[in-house]
């Protein structure tokens, strides 16, 4: 169950974008100290804990945001009130750019693990955008990947055998160490809806691959990936 967070409690300070960790993927990347002073509102650092909503589709759009740690998924409710999760945040990512063009959220924004996120108000952006080249391009980039990675969720985890799916998933979200990997692993309910199929598909199909060696040590957190290489191969041959 989602569960709406006091921003009060979620608040770990301002944020330093100067010394952040994950400046380079951010949006301020190429910022330099000039365009940092002329940032005069405050760039608020929050902590969320799974499940938590962080913005509901339809809500007032007054920030941007970047994400520092952790995951996210963006869920879109349609007309008929049907559900579908549109696209997962990942470290580094900026979401919420509809505020940059009207004045409400198009998404809703729900935390699928522990997050760790950067809250910027659309005021700086715009102003910044106005007075920065720099900055402008990165918004220009920034909205280039999140459409790219949204066109990429579609076509290669919504295609072929759900196994082939669940293996192109992996492969997006793997942390490598050599040829083997650690990829994060949510609720099957989530997953379901990411994918389009019912959570006892996802379970069914988890099972499958770790029969297969694909895939080890799968808990509720993570999973295993002994051999890339295998996984590669094995998400190849469903194209």
């Amino acid at each position: 169950m989602m569960k709406p967070v006091d921003i009060k409690i979620a608040w770990q300070g301002q944020s330093d974008c100067g010394s952040c960790s994950i400046r380079n993927s951010a949006l301020f990347a190429e910022l330099n100290e000039e365009d940092f002073s002329k940032i005069h509102a405050p760039i608020d650092d929050l902590k969320y804990e799974a499940n938590s909503l962080i913005y509901s589709q339809n809500d007032s759009a007054s920030h941007l945001f970047t994400l520092r740690e952790g995951y996210i998924k963006l869920l879109h409710l349609n007309p008929d009130g049907s559900t579908r999760i549109v696209r997962v945040v990942t470290p580094g990512d900026l979401f919420g750019m509809e505020a940059l063009l009207g004045d409400l959220y198009s998404h809703s924004a729900t935390a699928l693990t522990n997050i760790r996120l950067c809250r910027i108000p659309k005021n700086i952006i715009s102003t910044l955008g106005e007075e920065s080249p720099r900055l402008h391009r990165q918004i220009v980039k920034k909205w280039g990947e999140a459409l790219s990675q949204s066109e990429s969720w579609f076509s290669e985890i919504n295609t072929g055998r759900i196994e082939v799916r669940l293996a192109r998933f992996f492969l997006k979200l793997a942390k490598p160490s050599g040829n083997s990997a650690v990829a994060p692993l949510f609720k099957r309910e989530d997953m379901g809806l990411m994918m389009d199929v019912k959570f006892e598909t996802i379970s069914r199909a988890l099972a499958s691959m770790s029969e297969q060696g694909l895939i080890s040590n799968v808990s509720r957190l993570t999973v295993q990936v002994p051999s890339i290489d295998a996984l590669r191969a094995f998400s190849e041959r469903g194209l």
